[in-house]
């Protein structure tokens, strides 16, 4: 094991010249495959220290090895990691270590948050192993590890909680820190006696006692996953006195603080847990692949709640209730929020995205499932409704401003990942799924045409990561095999395309065509009207492949795509005076409908008509 010497960035920068440390993303060339890690937390002090083993796979020749760290320095928090030793070792074919590598220069390159290792003699590909060990402070922020405090009879009580998403993990220990650099994790925490919960994301293997004051919790081995899963929990906590298990063998709790756990009002989103793990089963077509899951309540917490894999925070209003404390909205909101983290533990945990480009993938998928977990679990509900008029509202609201945003965006530096963290993905994407729902099966249809879709795109990409053309070709295959066959359908990837790729939305401008016919058109609606200036450029021109659902009278819901630079011709006949159309019919398109070109003679004659109906 070598020591690290700071030769500072901007000398080696002088010395190699423009180099691949200077680029957000890490390399693809090196692959980490296994983390074995063990972290010793020091709550009285509020310090840990760490060392791993990172195993690592060198797909083509390369002189730097580099992977995230968080060296940044303040002088009211200290380093936020030291690295005090750093080693390279050549394995054998039997995993063992074969040597130790020479490492030309070592160094934190704070720019990008990387640990860079600049190699003497170039690596040929092969199998490497990574050590490090490390120090750094327990700070009182909400990323990576943190300490929370809480008030408990009078007495003033810490907790160890973690948020990594989207970049905090390397806060914590050296890692390729993306979310397409999948791994397997080993981990093992080393804890005060004073906080006997220790929580990890798989189950506890055993617990050793050190001396008089610590404990080793070893863990099982987890399955392959992304950094910003990691979990972490070290606390005096109490959970639910007899864990739930769902009827694949998952085993279930909520935990939190003791008060209201005596009180138990952990009871409630526990079994909410239990069921809804179980209808996602069949939804997803896939168990769930985990043998736990815990659901915790932390005092402070940044967002509402975070999904990491088998361990899900959560703020405590979201998690706990308490029947005879707590409002009914107080219930609605821990149902929605449970339904929507456990909607990830597939789509977004099992499947990834491959980059934050896609967070919508992650954000508006468990946005639109939700719904299905909280319909299973409080049927009388009627949440749908609710949720799906709100998330469109919600998206028409802000994405008719030009200050808006396609859905799917480049990310070039850290502020454009956290900046998705909005409407768009959560409500904009949730509402493009309700719209592709209904293009893949109609409305009030029970085919499961976008469900046989979304079960391929989980069984295919399980355990690895995606895009979003990966599911938009997954609901092209079975569209084009189940819905349309017809050699000049629609590409559902194009389809999409022209939904994520550019903001803002269509108004459909339905007109008189002549005496037996109504035209729908489409162009781009903005709250400014034609005010352009300072427009952004689209790919698509600003126009869209609308799915267009219409109702003449009581007769069958019909539908037409209105393809970008074209219009939608609508048998209607005027002559008669009972008859009305209805477009967007149960509100599943993402449209905004204007019928201030048709005369005021037919507008009249159509609304008169409509009145009569609703009469009826």
């Amino acid at each position: 094991v070598v020591s690290t010497q700071s030769t500072g960035s901007s000398g080696i920068n002088a010395e190699y010249g423009e180099t691949i440390w200077d680029e957000i993303r890490l390399p693809t060339t090196v692959i980490p495959s296994h983390y074995d890690v063990k972290l010793r937390i020091d709550m009285t002090n509020e310090r840990f220290t760490g060392s791993e083993d990172v195993y690592i796979d060198v797909l083509n020749k390369t002189s730097v090895l580099l992977l995230h760290i968080n060296d940044i320095h303040s002088d009211e928090m200290g380093y936020e990691m030291n690295v005090t030793q750093h080693a390279v070792h050549r394995l054998d074919d039997q995993g063992e270590s074969a040597g130790t590598i020479a490492v030309k220069h070592a160094f934190p390159y704070s720019k990008n948050s990387f640990f860079v290792m600049k190699m003497k003699d170039e690596l040929e590909p092969g199998k490497y192993k990574m050590s490090f060990e490390w120090e750094s402070r327990l700070v009182r922020g909400l990323e990576g590890i943190y300490i929370s405090s809480y008030k408990e009879d009078g007495k003033d009580k810490k907790v160890l909680a973690s948020q990594m998403e989207p970049l905090a993990a390397r806060k914590v220990m050296p890692c390729f820190d993306e979310p397409n650099f999948k791994a397997n994790f080993s981990m093992e925490i080393t804890a005060e006696k004073l906080y006997p919960l220790v929580l990890w994301n798989m189950p506890e293997k055993s617990k050793v006692e050190v001396d008089d004051f610590y404990d080793k919790f070893v863990f099982e081995t987890s399955v392959k996953m992304s950094t910003y899963l990691l979990a972490f929990i070290v606390a005096d906590f109490k959970c639910t006195e007899t864990p739930l298990e769902t009827s694949n063998g998952v085993k279930v709790r909520t935990c939190g603080r003791k008060g209201p756990v005596n009180d138990k009002a952990d009871l409630y989103s526990a079994e909410m847990t239990k069921i809804i793990i179980e209808e996602y089963e069949k939804f997803y077509g896939t168990e769930f692949p985990l043998p736990k899951i815990d659901s915790v309540a932390v005092p402070d917490f940044s967002a509402g709640a975070m999904e990491n894999w088998g361990l899900i925070l959560y703020r405590e209003s979201a998690l706990l209730w308490d029947p005879k404390k707590d409002t009914y909205n107080n219930k609605a909101r821990v149902n929605t929020v449970v339904a929507h983290e456990l909607a990830h533990q597939w789509f977004g945990n099992l499947v990834t995205m491959k980059w934050w480009n896609d967070l919508w993938l992650n954000e508006g998928f468990a946005s639109y499932v939700e719904w299905i977990g909280t319909t299973k679990s409080e049927p009388n509900w009627n949440y749908y409704d609710f949720q799906t008029y709100s998330d469109k509202s919600r998206a028409l609201a802000i994405d008719s401003y030009m200050s808006s945003r396609p859905t799917s965006i480049d990310v070039s530096k850290p502020d454009d990942i956290t900046a998705q963290f909005d409407s768009i993905s959560y409500s904009k994407g949730s509402a493009l799924l309700v719209q592709a729902k209904m293009f893949m099966d109609g409305s009030g249809k029970t085919s499961e045409n976008f469900e046989d879709a979304i079960r391929n795109y989980v069984q295919t990409y399980g355990f690895s990561n995606a895009e979003q053309n990966d599911l938009y070709q997954q609901l092209d295959q079975v569209y084009g095999s189940e819905k349309d066959t017809s050699a000049d359908r629609v590409n559902i990837v194009e389809v999409m395309n022209t939904w994520t790729l550019q903001m803002n939305f269509p108004v459909l401008e339905v007109r008189r065509y002549d005496d037996t016919h109504l035209v729908i058109s489409q162009r781009r609606f903005l709250i400014s009207g034609t005010d352009v200036s300072g427009d952004k450029e689209s790919p698509y021109g600003y126009q869209w492949y609308v799915p267009v659902e219409y109702k003449i009278d009581d007769g069958e819901v019909m539908f037409e795509w209105l393809k970008p630079h074209s219009t939608v011709l609508v048998e209607f006949d005027f002559s008669d005076e009972d008859s009305y159309i209805r477009l967007n019919v149960n509100s599943a398109g993402i449209t905004s409908l204007t019928t201030a070109t048709i005369s005021t003679r037919d507008l009249e004659l159509i609304s008169t008509n409509l009145r009569k109906t609703i009469r009826r």
